[in-house]
């Protein structure tokens, strides 16, 4: 097992450990005296998972760590985490973000999830191209994620709903894509008659 491998599973390990602090923190925050050593442990926790991300990245391409399981685990770490916060951070009380932005991310995740898995049913091998809004809705949402770990309240909603608006498009930009995919391979058209 590569290096980058390790890092990426570490990384995963640390998802439970980042919503625990936050669960802490949080009923602290509700009893009345907030406590921020479970807060700036989450920030630790966060932050570190974050770089991992990019030393894992950086040893896959440039010490040639590349490996199947690395390519399958990556993508699955960044969306565990970011699935863990946005329900962290937008279900569980108190709730820090919106319940329409986490509405709309986890329909976004779910429903180009979906897609992929149409994609792949029909046409097995497809390539995914990241759209510059999905990547621009994902950086907000890192954002907003700082704003609230950091208690920039004032930013948050911004930046949740630049967040969204950017989703809603690349979204709309991942479906038109597939669509046109599954009408190149004539899986739009009706079945013929037997």
């Amino acid at each position: 097992m590569t290096w980058a491998t390790r890092i990426t599973i570490f990384r995963i390990v640390l998802i439970p450990v980042f919503v625990w602090l936050m669960v802490e923190y949080g009923d602290t925050a509700a009893a009345g005296h907030a406590e921020d050593r479970w807060r700036y442990g989450a920030i630790a926790v966060f932050v570190f998972a974050s770089l991992s991300d990019a030393l894992d990245g950086y040893l896959a391409r440039h010490w040639n760590q590349r490996s199947n399981l690395g390519a399958l685990l990556d993508p699955i770490a960044d969306k565990l985490l970011l699935l863990a916060v946005l329900v962290t951070f937008g279900i569980l009380p108190p709730r820090y973000f919106p319940l329409w932005f986490t509405v709309t991310i986890l329909s976004r995740d779910a429903l180009l999830l979906l897609g992929y898995f149409v994609l792949r049913h029909f046409r097995h091998q497809i390539e995914i191209k990241p759209h510059w809004s999905g990547k621009l809705s994902t950086f907000l949402v890192f954002l907003a994620i700082g704003a609230v770990l950091l208690q920039a309240r004032l930013w948050t909603l911004t930046l949740c709903a630049g967040g969204a608006f950017f989703a809603v498009i690349s979204t709309a930009v991942y479906v038109q894509r597939g669509l046109v995919l599954l009408r190149e391979a004539g899986h739009t058209q009706p079945a013929a008659r037997r």
